[in-house]
């Protein structure tokens, strides 16, 4: 079985290589000055992300930001203890934004407020952004890149819009090893949104588009989403020898995507792989090394 989808993971990165891109949505009057450690100090919990930023008149802050996937109703309580002991150590002012991935009907609201009798003793504020709210164009009409993932998961988005946000990222003035990251996380993202076998048949079709599959990775993000059967339909197409091209052409990409620009002797051990092979590498792509690769095509 492939690994489960790490979103959690693929989100943060993005945010953080698309930093002022995300400040420039969420506070554009701050400055980014870079990343603190999220550890927090006599606990084992870990905020997702905490940003150190400037203001306009020169003064520090930090911005903690938590990724939700659905609605938590403890989130005030998480966000106020983050706060809390991220000031203890920093001792500097820390706004808190929680970023909703998928919709939900009811969400927690700020403040979160601890009450004493009829008065408060505690309330913390927080702000919160729905990302199916957001016009996917606000993204896409920046040339912050590693925020383009985010649109399918914007206002509209369906699964023929995924395939022209990948064929732009495509496009996009980035390295191949790049272009290949931000459609795989596309991809990945898509299936929080959308329903998984309309999505499968949109990414079949894009494969019929080689400048997308020469430049992107989709592969391990279609396997890590668990649609093999669609990709599988995809591969199976025309000609025998036609299927088994594209499979090894899907791999190199992958595995590009992945490890970055192939030795001559990977290249070559590819073009005489099996079938059963090459996809036990897509497969496993995610959790496995170059070295594991090498064996699995029985280079020593």
């Amino acid at each position: 079985m492939p690994p489960k989808p790490d979103y959690d993971q693929a989100l943060k990165r993005l945010l953080l290589l698309a930093h002022d891109g995300f400040l420039e949505l969420t506070a554009p009057e701050l400055k980014w000055r870079g990343e603190i450690s999220p550890e927090l100090p006599a606990t084992t919990r870990r905020a997702d992300m905490a940003w150190e930023v400037e203001f306009p008149d020169g003064q520090r802050g930090i911005l903690h930001v938590e990724l939700q996937t659905k609605a938590d109703p403890t989130i005030g309580e998480r966000l106020l203890e983050y706060g809390v002991r991220l000031w203890q150590r920093e001792h500097l002012p820390v706004r808190s934004v929680v970023v909703y991935l998928r919709s939900a009907e009811q969400l927690p609201t700020s403040p979160f407020v601890i009450p004493w009798g009829a008065s408060e003793s505690i309330r913390c504020m927080f702000d919160t952004i729905r990302l199916w709210e957001i016009p996917a164009e606000r993204l896409l009409s920046t040339n912050h890149y590693y925020l383009w993932p985010l649109a399918s998961l914007a206002a509209d988005a369906t699964p023929d819009s995924t395939v022209e946000v990948a064929q732009r990222i495509a496009a996009a003035p980035l390295e191949r090893h790049e272009r290949a990251e931000l459609a795989s996380a596309l991809i990945l993202f898509a299936g929080l949104r959308m329903p998984r076998a309309a999505l499968a048949d949109a990414v079949r079709r894009a494969y019929m588009i080689d400048d997308i599959w020469k430049e992107s990775s989709f592969a391990g993000a279609v396997f890590d989403l668990g649609v093999e059967e669609g990709l599988e339909k995809g591969l199976v197409r025309g000609r025998e020898e036609g299927r088994a091209a594209g499979m090894r052409a899907l791999t190199q990409t992958a595995l590009e995507g992945r490890f970055g620009p192939l030795s001559e002797e990977l290249r070559t051990a590819l073009q005489t792989a099996g079938d059963t092979v090459l996809m036990g590498i897509v497969a496993n792509l995610q959790v496995e090394t170059l070295d594991d690769v090498k064996a699995r095509l029985g280079i020593s």
